[in-house]
């Protein structure tokens, strides 16, 4: 049988932020699970902060890679755990400027309903609780990129797992910066590493699972 794909995703640079610690974690994230030892292979794609541009790779990126599964990671940067995001809304807000300086565009029809995660959240945050990260489920995705891009990933999931997860800033790399400066509740990077590698692990044997449970019978 073919290697699972999975799509692993992060954000560049916004206001704000002028670097993104998502983007880093998707390369590591997608180097670690790429490795093949569990039958699956991992693309790690860094989408611009861009209304205009994000949605348009995102998609140019599932085309080119047909993903059996999707792991998106957001910047939650005053956040003080990991958020595992439930659900999405077809929605952005005029209000909150992207990279470029431009609104969102798409406004929520009428009686609209949210989307929801097609993969499974519990195990999820599970992981990360055991890898001894805060982390919660959440019921928003918020009203800028992360929410955009997630909507149109559920938009598009045709059946395959999709996860969104929201991070805080990661606690420091030792020595980069005075121990005093770091919080007790941040994450460390490598924490967070293993643990998203771990979540993005379970999406390909869920979509696995339903690639053998969708076989003909012989």
């Amino acid at each position: 049988m073919k290697p699972v794909t999975v799509l692993i995703t992060g954000f560049g640079a916004f206001p704000g932020v002028r670097i993104n610690p998502t983007a880093r974690l998707m390369r590591r994230v997608s180097q670690i699970v790429g490795r093949g030892f569990h039958g699956i292979a991992a693309t790690g794609v860094e989408l611009t902060v861009r209304y205009s541009h994000a949605r348009r790779e995102l998609a140019d990126a599932d085309a080119a890679t047909s993903p059996d599964a999707v792991l998106l990671l957001g910047l939650a940067a005053r956040a003080r755990w990991v958020r595992v995001e439930q659900f999405a809304r077809p929605l952005d807000s005029p209000l909150q400027l992207d990279a470029g300086g431009a609104g969102g565009s798409i406004q929520q029809s009428s009686g609209a309903m949210p989307l929801r995660a097609t993969a499974r959240v519990q195990p999820a945050l599970a992981v990360l609780r055991s890898g001894g990260i805060a982390a919660r489920l959440s019921a928003s995705a918020g009203h800028y990129l992360c929410n955009a891009v997630y909507a149109a990933a559920l938009q598009q999931a045709a059946g395959r797992p999709v996860l969104f997860v929201h991070v805080p800033y990661p606690r420091a790399r030792p020595g980069t910066v005075p121990a005093s400066q770091g919080k007790d509740w941040q994450p460390s990077s490598s924490s967070l590493e293993k643990a998203l590698s771990h979540i993005a692990i379970r999406l390909a044997r869920q979509a696995r699972r339903t690639r053998l449970a969708q076989r003909p019978l012989a």
